[in-house]
């Protein structure tokens, strides 16, 4: 799991919120537990706000993706358990089978996606799913809907992704 983040640059959109000193050293340090950084932390707070907490102005390039409204989930999850949200989201754990994935974006999963995911719930094709280990009991993106074929089992040890390209659900080994 760590190989899929490693060397990364995080970008966090904390909204509305604030962060205290140990909750942005915490921060730090799960980042940090999986071999990434944090680059960018993004607040909408008005300015006079902002100037009361330098942290959350911090702005640092980020050269890779930025999403907005993501949500980060930090454990598996298990057969039964349904995760929805209406913007993209991280799982830093399994998605087990069983379990369920929908996002209305991009669904990032950090460890072995075998349960259903659903990104671009809304009907967005532009999104991807991404899992260091995708090995789905289903996949949609939009509306596209695919599984594996019966009787094989593959084992890719490599992290995957999925999206849609001339119509089809395409799966591509993702370069890290």
């Amino acid at each position: 799991m760590n190989r899929f983040v490693l060397g990364r640059s995080i970008t966090l959109n904390i909204g509305e919120q604030r962060l205290t000193e140990r909750q942005f050293r915490e921060l730090e340090d799960v980042l940090l537990a999986f071999g990434a950084h944090l680059g960018e932390l993004v607040s909408s707070r008005d300015e006079e706000d902002k100037t009361r907490d330098a942290k959350a102005r911090l702005r640092i390039p980020v050269d890779d993706w930025v999403w907005e409204n993501a949500a980060l989930i930090c454990r598996q999850l298990r057969s039964g358990q349904k995760f929805r949200t209406e913007g993209s989201a991280v799982i830093l754990g399994d998605v087990n089978p069983g379990a369920e994935v929908i996002a209305g974006r991009h669904i990032l999963v950090m460890g072995a996606l075998r349960g259903l995911a659903h990104a671009g719930y809304y009907g967005d094709e532009s999104v991807f799913v991404a899992a260091y280990r995708l090995q789905p009991t289903q996949l949609r993106i939009a509306h596209h809907i695919t599984r594996p074929p019966d009787g094989e089992d593959m084992m890719i040890h490599s992290p995957e992704l999925a999206r849609i390209r001339d119509g089809k659900v395409v799966i591509e080994k993702l370069k890290i």
